[in-house]
């Protein structure tokens, strides 16, 4: 007698991709949490991170106050140069409207589609330059020389093995210990909108990705 096979369906569907089409009219938007810089009209620099994305706008935060109409330009990690300007404002900061030109549309939606798609495919973090920018790129900032030595909160805009690139507000100066997470490291520049720090040792190589935590 033959023997009957029968195949069961499993219960829990498979997670389907992010696709993004830079046509479309009605664009997604994802979540990114990257950081980086932005240049406001007045050519003043300011840390800021991008939190959510499509091929039209972004949506920033940072701690200083702008202006509807203000023309923007931005670099962020993985994604590069931004430019556009600020659409509406928001509590934490603003909404930037990209301008841009079709091939650099088109460019923008592969590479927020990869960055959506990232955590459900697990790939790994471009390493070529030796940065990474966490996944969760909140952590507090607690300069140890200042008299006052209060907490502050900041974003990383960038992570190497040697220190850290933060966007932060305060008084900080060249030569400043402190601690970054849990992290102690000192400050090597400060800029307006934040800090590029070193530290005290290395990151060693199994906690350098995306998920690491200062």
């Amino acid at each position: 007698m033959p023997l009957a096979l029968s195949l069961k369906t499993a219960d829990a569907k498979p997670q389907r991709l992010f696709r993004m089409n830079a046509e479309k009219r009605n664009i997604p938007r994802v979540t990114i949490s990257i950081g980086g810089r932005f240049m406001r009209e007045n050519r003043t620099e300011h840390g800021c991170a991008a939190i959510e994305a499509s091929v039209q706008s972004m949506r920033i935060e940072t701690d200083v106050v702008c202006e509807v109409g203000e023309k923007i330009i931005g670099y962020f990690y993985t994604i590069g140069r931004i430019e556009g300007k600020i659409a509406q404002l928001t509590e934490n900061g603003f909404i930037l409207e990209i301008a841009t030109t079709v091939p650099k549309r088109d460019k923008l939606a592969s590479q927020f589609t990869w960055l959506a798609n990232r955590s459900i495919l697990n790939l790994p973090e471009d390493r070529r330059h030796d940065r990474i920018v966490p996944r969760n790129p909140g952590v507090t900032v607690r300069n140890l020389s200042s008299p006052h030595a209060i907490i502050l909160h900041g974003h990383l805009i960038d992570v190497s093995r040697s220190g850290a690139g933060v966007s932060v507000q305060g008084e900080f100066k060249k030569g400043d210990e402190l601690m970054l997470g849990s992290t102690p490291a000192k400050v090597v520049r400060a800029f307006d909108g934040g800090i590029a720090v070193e530290f005290y040792s290395s990151v060693p190589d199994g906690m350098f990705d995306e998920s690491i935590r200062l």
